[in-house]
């Protein structure tokens, strides 16, 4: 190896620095075969996507890949990362370097300047190299990348992160666990050092994310054999967990500083790293319930046989949170203040007017778990439940759960739900991220359009606003609804979507009839033959005497989805449409492109046609393998209560007779009711209390007691559910209940803090000159009987 310079160049002087710095990608790749791995040291976290493994000889490559650049994207996939392939050239004749178009060392004043003048960028080769003199035969440009290799003993550790924020949630994990390491061993362990490896999870289709805390002394140390210990490694991360807490960057409103995370991040993570992401992971492993011992492991033969179901599903939540957090920031009349984890207060501001509504995660509702709730505050009670759907874990052959996921979203609709069902590719698409898939919508092209879009006209609405709304991301309709939640606004979009299929060119005419039995055979000859494996069903042909207003109809949306859809126009100025979306859900179409789209579009078709039920129709979710078995008699166009109504019907429990509080009335008092009336009185219970107000109220019950116990009395009394959170004028004056009629208002507000708590007394004040009668809870029990004879009774079912 040889040099050359001029003397005076490679003279040390302090007068001048010209030094040219460059920015270098270097990527680590890890490379811990399964069968090194040390037997009896690895093991996993029972509850979370956590486990570590310990391997001696570790094999640990540093690639330099070439000069940054920044004039285009990372798209290069290079041993797990995305980065930018940028080569560096080297001669095959004198093994001069160059990158980027230029020198990798390049001298200013060059030794040959004759040469440099006639082919400057030349200059870097030797003075001997065939180039110099124009000889190109044989010499090539080698594409050449950098690589340092070292076997050390390492600590791989699978971290709980697959898909949703995962450089914050790596490299914020990284830089704890580096600060937990230095507390651990009392000083700097320099020859200690951290990087990130990843690989990918054939079962999940996603990575696995490894933070790998390896020695940088050719063959180790011994260091990491201590934190081996499951102990010894509990401890790192506590103590790691309690100087985080403890730093003051929390009080400076900072994600991180130079006292925690900073001093051990990379440079090019400075500003991705959070403390609160830190404190957040380490206490899903550390701890669970109200502060209690988490730290519950098992062995495992290697962290690879960790299933990443779990996290892939929980990232699916973070991921929409955030999509939904990036999209407020853009929006001007939209705010989202967050309590804690996946909790807070969505608001739209129209003028002086807000639409107000309190998200929470994860409602255990009727048997299933709700991802996202909605609750609105403020107007009337109303709950909008949003299920995040990864296909993998309910459409696929290993996860079949199609059929079952329909009949719960049916049965939250019958109890007065509205239900969104939202997609990971639906949210790929929302980031603008559209390379990894397609969208569902619009459901057909052209023509239908145009005839949907003229509908909705027809119906009342305002062409130019559907699209928008309809034809659009799930995630956009479900923000269209909450913004603007008339009902009747949605009636007509979902009305129009369907009529839109009549223009559809594979629509069919199967009936047309004005016989209620002519009209079940039909509808029931259509869904049988899904199952039968038939394209088209046999039509039944109605009496010529008996052709009448209700018309029955078959096709299929732009994806193949099969659709039964009927209009019943017997009257000309209110046309009732049913639609019936089948998904086929057998063993021979799972896991194919085709059933992975028509998939989605089944869930986009129910979120809109859901609304059909609002005016005497009905849009029904059906599975193949449940269409046979689907009763059409409870359809209102077969004359039916209608399938919602019906089933709320059929799941609503016998109301409870509560014997009346023996009173004996005073001589001169007349009894009002009749001795069997003042013996048995019909209490019906509010299903809102249940379902969304006590469910929160007594996830803390110490935080408000005297609250939950007046919200379950009143629930008991068979008592009207109130706006839970509601808020007052502009300035948003918020108490714990409100009741309003145009002959009532009653609040339940918070206690003072104090005697000098005048932000409180302003919102007295406020209440009581818009005429409200408030108290706080426990003042509300003091007066029971006063409360009881004011608020109105639950009148029927809530739906």
């Amino acid at each position: 190896m040889t040099s050359r310079d001029k003397r005076e160049d490679a003279r040390i002087r302090d007068d001048k620095d010209d030094r040219d710095r460059r920015s270098y990608t270097v990527v680590d790749a890890v490379d811990i075969p399964v069968e090194k791995i040390e037997r009896g040291k690895s093991w996993r976290h029972d509850r979370e996507t956590f486990g570590v493994d310990f391997c001696r000889t570790a094999m640990i490559r540093r690639i330099n890949v070439g000069p940054v650049r920044y004039d285009a994207p990372a798209r290069d996939d290079f041993a797990g990362h995305l980065v930018r392939l940028n080569p560096f050239h080297v001669c095959t004749a004198c093994g001069a370097a160059s990158a980027d178009g230029r020198p990798v060392f390049d001298h200013d004043t060059d030794a040959l300047e004759s040469a440099a003048t006639r082919a400057p960028q030349l200059k870097h080769h030797r003075p001997w190299c065939p180039l110099r003199r124009a000889k190109k035969d044989g010499v090539t440009q080698e594409q050449v990348l950098l690589a340092h290799q070292l076997q050390t003993e390492a600590l791989r550790i699978l971290l709980p992160a697959a898909t949703a924020d995962v450089d914050a949630r790596v490299h914020s994990f990284r830089a704890a666990l580096r600060l937990g390491v230095d507390l651990h061993f009392g000083g700097d362990p320099q020859h200690l050092d951290t990087t990130v490896a990843s690989m990918p999870d054939m079962d999940s289709g996603e990575r696995r994310w490894f933070l790998v805390l390896f020695d940088s002394l050719p063959g180790g140390t011994g260091y990491l054999d201590r934190l081996t210990d499951r102990r010894a490694f509990r401890d790192t991360l506590a103590r790691a967990y309690e100087q985080l807490k403890a730093c003051p960057c929390a009080e400076e409103q900072r994600r991180a500083c130079h006292r925690c995370l900073h001093r051990y991040t990379p440079e090019q993570f400075q500003d991705v790293v959070s403390r609160q992401a830190a404190l957040s992971m380490l206490e899903s492993l550390l701890f669970k319930g109200d502060n209690e011992d988490g730290w519950d492991i098992s062995d495992v033969e290697h962290t690879g046989l960790v299933g990443l179901d779990a996290q892939v599903e929980s990232d699916l939540e973070a991921r929409f949170l955030t999509a939904l957090r990036d999209w407020v920031k853009v929006t001007d009349d939209a705010a989202l203040d967050e309590e804690g984890h996946a909790s807070g207060h969505l608001r739209f501001t129209d003028g002086s007017d807000v639409m107000h509504w309190r998200l929470t995660a994860q409602r255990q509702l009727e048997g299933t778990r709700t991802d996202f709730t909605f609750t609105r505050v403020g107007g009337p009670v109303q709950s909008v439940h949003v299920y995040l759907e990864g296909f993998r874990f309910h459409a696929s052959r290993e996860h079949n759960l199609i059929a079952k996921n329909a009949a719960q979203r049916t049965r939250l609709r019958a109890d007065g739900k509205i239900v969104f069902q939202i997609t990971w590719a639906d949210i790929d698409l929302f980031e603008r991220r559209p390379g990894r898939t397609k969208p569902v919508w619009p459901p057909y092209r052209g023509t239908a359009q145009e005839q949907a879009k003229a509908a909705y006209e027809q119906y009342g609405g305002n062409r130019a606003h559907f699209g928008e709304a309809v034809f659009a991301n799930p995630i956009d309709t479900l923000i269209a609804y909450l913004r603007d939640p008339d009902a009747t606004r949605w009636v007509r979009r979902a009305r129009a979507l369907v009529t839109g299929l009549t223009a559809v060119s594979v629509t069919t005419a199967v009936a047309a009839t004005g016989k209620r039995s002519e009209l079940v055979a039909a509808l029931r000859e259509q869904l049988a033959s899904f199952g039968a494996g038939r394209r088209h069903g046999k039509p039944v042909v109605p009496d010529a005497s008996s052709l009448g207003p209700v018309h029955v109809f078959r096709t299929q949306d732009e994806h193949g989805l099969p659709i039964v859809f009927a209009l019943d126009a017997a009257a000309p100025d209110n046309l009732r449409w049913t639609a019936l979306t089948v998904l086929d859900d057998s063993d021979a179409v799972l896991d194919t492109d085709e059933h992975k789209l028509r998939w989605r579009s089944w869930l986009y078709w129910t979120n809109i046609t859901q609304f059909l039920s609002l005016v005497g129709g009905d849009g029904v979710q059906l599975a193949v393998s449940s269409a046979a078995d689907f009763e059409v008699e409870v359809l209102a166009v077969c004359g039916g209560l209608g399938e919602l109504d019906s089933l709320a019907a059929a799941l609503a429990p016998a109301p409870a007779l509560v014997p009346e509080p023996t009173v004996r009335p005073a001589a001169s008092e007349p009894s009002r009711d009749s001795p069997a009336e003042a013996a048995l009185r019909k209490i019906i219970r509010d299903a809102v209390w249940d379902d969304d107000i006590l469910e929160i109220l007594r996830e803390d019950p110490d935080e408000a007691p005297a609250l939950l116990r007046l919200a379950e009395t009143l629930a008991e009394h068979g008592k009207q559910a109130p706006v839970f959170g509601f808020e007052l004028g502009s300035s948003r004056w918020q108490a714990d209940f409100a009741w309003q009629t145009p002959d009532l208002k009653i609040a339940v507000v918070a206690a003072h803090q104090g005697d000098e708590d005048i932000e409180a007394r302003r919102r007295d004040a406020a209440y009581a000159e818009d005429g409200w009668t408030v108290r706080t809870a426990a003042a509300w029990l003091d007066h029971l009987d006063t409360l009881l004879v004011q608020l109105p009774n639950t009148e029927g079912t809530t739906r």
